[in-house]
């Protein structure tokens, strides 16, 4: 018969140990894979580029402006519905108004992928870059901000500046071709500034301002980091000398909505009567504009918890979002014009 000391007997639970670890931590890897390969499979099922291993379509996207635009229309072009992948991950491309309306109606589908991490050091934890429950009470905070009735307000700063914008490209009314989104970039911006925070910073007259060149070299870094992931990790990104400057733009960025909203709660401050200043007329005879800014201050004296860092983020949102969106919408519906000269006509007496 053959005797086990006790050592032996603790060796050999600590082996069996062991090799049940491993054995679990095989099958548990082995699940995943074939997961991620069932997974892998149906999306390339959808047309798109063909990729690499590991890099996927990196290399396919790591080109200068002009060819990234005229890469993701080809694209676009190879279906409603077609994806890429960037390292591990999948980008799906909605290119029909059918496909956008499925998840731009979606109640559900509100999760942001990790890209929006990128806006996180300019606009925070805000109605743009938040999900769940922190999303829904900033969107049903801030809904009511955007009621025709408040909208109808700024009508007449929208017709000051596009006048403006008009002015200027009558300058261009040559035959010439030229780039017109610079243009239309800083009407929006200067229209933007003036009904979100109340204050104008004279974009359209002055394109070397410091804010317009922080908002543009900040768009500038956002496009570069999405399609270079290893510019995402903060050592490489520094090692690299981008820091410097990209912390400049933050910096400018967040003084000028911080100072704003400092004035403009020093004001309240010093003017208790709120409903007066806020029927406040000005030369004309009108009443002052509520400005986007006002709306989230009102809000803050009964909601202590909505600091003024949150208003920053929320402020900064607006400008942002709003700039960024509607210049572009802006840009497309001219392109679109300039390719259907017909629709441009007056249309012909009946």
């Amino acid at each position: 018969m053959l005797w086990l000391g006790s050592d032996t007997l603790e060796w050999a639970k600590a082996d069996l140990l062991i090799i049940l670890a491993i054995t679990a931590l095989v099958i548990y890897s082995l699940v995943l894979f074939f997961k991620m390969r069932q997974k892998v499979w149906l999306l390339d099922q959808l047309p798109g580029p063909r990729g690499l291993p590991i890099l996927g379509n990196l290399l396919f996207l790591n080109v200068d402006t002009s060819e990234l635009f005229q890469r993701l229309m080809k694209v676009a072009g190879m279906g409603e519905v077609a994806r890429m992948w960037m390292l591990h991950m999948p980008y799906c491309f909605l290119s029909s108004a059918r496909t956008m309306e499925v998840i731009l109606s979606s109640q559900k589908h509100i999760d942001k992928s990790w890209d929006y991490e990128l806006l996180h050091p300019w606009l925070g934890l805000s109605l743009l870059t938040s999900t769940g429950s922190h999303w829904q009470t900033r969107r049903k905070l801030l809904t009511p901000a955007f009621h025709f009735k408040i909208l109808e307000q700024f009508v007449d700063v929208f017709n000051k500046q596009s006048n403006k914008l008009v002015n200027k490209l009558q300058k261009n009314a040559d035959g010439i071709p030229f780039d017109i989104f610079d243009d239309i970039a800083v009407c929006v911006l200067d229209a933007l500034c003036e009904t979100a925070m109340g204050r104008s910073i004279n974009a359209q007259d002055d394109w070397n301002s410091e804010y317009v060149q922080a908002v543009k070299k900040f768009t500038w870094f956002l496009q570069y980091q999405e399609f270079r992931p290893w510019l995402r990790n903060d050592f490489i990104f520094k090692l690299l000398g981008y820091a410097k400057e990209y912390d400049a733009c933050l910096k400018i960025l967040h003084n000028l909505s911080t100072s704003t909203i400092r004035e403009k709660k020093k004001y309240l401050k010093n003017n208790t009567n709120k409903t007066a200043v806020h029927q406040e007329e000005d030369a004309l005879g009108k009443k002052k504009r509520l400005a986007f800014l006002d709306l989230l201050l009102e809000y803050a004296e009964d909601n202590p918890e909505f600091t003024e860092e949150e208003i920053r983020k929320e402020v900064d949102t607006f400008m942002f979002a709003g700039h960024d969106t509607t210049a572009s919408a802006v840009n497309w519906t001219l392109y679109n014009l300039g390719l259907h000269p017909d629709i441009q006509q007056d249309p012909v007496p009946s």
